[in-house]
């Protein structure tokens, strides 16, 4: 190894970043690479300066291009500092790194891809205020405004995020436990990876809690969990809207307003209960009779999966505009083969 000129806290924190996307602890990778455990935590913190040689050996390990090592964003950590999580139960620190990590991978690649022009994104960040003026629910309704919505159901809340130069990702993210993860930095797009495993009606509704964490949340609240959950209610079911629906719930009732709304039936029940419309024996109640009859697990009449377009098109365009595969691959600092398997499966 000698000394060359390179910005080797950047280089370091990439190897980092791509390390913990791939899942290995620093000594796996120092093994595959051939060095000390000691030595590569010190390439991480960028106390030692690799050659392009022993970078190429880090490369290979980490099926990335040399150039992903080199190309370094600004350092400054490694992990997104504005990342939301939304999780079913605990959730290992290791599963959530590497989570994160990919998270900040994509949305590297997908910006190499998809540059963002000025103006592009059209929601403003609006944080809740104290006095409840700028509450959750009037701040999801600013933004169902922004995405040119009306007051009734949201037909593909997928393509109504994007149309806002949001970028959704639908993928499995590796662990049952986490339903979507995003992030909004200073500068950057809205980036939201959904996990594949969870059902439509669950993944509709984190999608729009996330999207409020990105909107709302800028810098941390104590109580922003609910804030997301009631900014999702509203932007998926606006209370003047639904309220007249909502008397007299039974589970057949449930069942017709579920599809409708693209919301499940749980969050229906609580939906009801915050705006008055049954009260709390009623919401009791209700949640007792989805219990029994097992929909708490499993809901009945699955909705439609939604799918995002807006990265497809980006790599669509590209194509259509003469660029290779490959030239695509070195734009986004992948190898072929991953940048195939995840951006054009099917333009080989």
């Amino acid at each position: 190894m000698t000394e060359v000129l390179r910005d080797s806290k950047s280089t370091g924190e990439m190897i980092q970043l791509v390390r913990v996307a791939r899942g290995l602890t620093q000594t796996e990778l120092a093994k595959r690479a051939g060095i000390s455990q000691a030595v590569l935590s010190k390439v991480e913190t960028g106390i030692v300066t690799l050659d392009d040689e022993r970078l190429a050996v880090f490369a290979e390990h980490l099926d990335v291009p040399l150039a992903r090592l080199t190309t370094c964003e600004p350092t400054g950590g490694v992990l997104s500092a504005c990342a939301f999580h939304r999780k079913r139960n605990s959730l290992p620190v290791s599963d959530a790194n590497r989570i994160r990590a990919n998270l900040d991978l994509r949305r590297m690649q997908v910006e190499a891809l998809l540059p963002l022009r000025d103006g592009e994104v059209t929601v403003p960040r609006t944080p809740p205020s104290d006095d409840d003026w700028d509450s959750p629910e009037t701040i999801a309704l600013d933004v169902r405004d922004a995405m040119g919505l009306g007051d009734g159901p949201i037909d593909d809340l997928v393509a109504a995020v994007e149309s806002t130069g949001a970028v959704v990702i639908v993928a499995d993210l590796g662990a049952a436990r986490i339903d979507a993860i995003g992030s909004w930095p200073a500068g950057h797009r809205p980036v939201f990876m959904l996990n594949s495993r969870t059902p439509a009606d669950r993944r509709r509704f984190t999608l729009a809690h996330e999207y409020g964490h990105a909107v709302m949340h800028e810098l941390p609240r104590s109580d922003q969990e609910a804030e997301a959950d009631r900014f999702a209610s509203e932007l998926l079911m606006p209370s003047n809207s639904i309220r007249s629906e909502l008397t007299k719930l039974d589970l057949p009732k449930l069942v017709h307003l579920k599809p409708r709304w693209g919301a499940s039936m749980a969050a229906i029940i609580r939906k009801a209960r915050d705006v008055d419309a049954i009260t709390d024996h009623d919401y009791k109640q209700l949640n007792i009779a989805l219990s029994t009859a097992g929909y708490r697990t499993n809901e009945p009449v699955p909705l439609h999966e939604e799918l995002p377009t807006l990265v497809d098109q980006a790599v669509h365009q590209h194509l259509q505009e003469g660029e290779l595969i490959p030239q695509l691959a070195d734009r986004a600092l992948m190898t072929v083969n991953e940048f195939t398997n995840v951006y054009c499966k099917g333009s080989r």
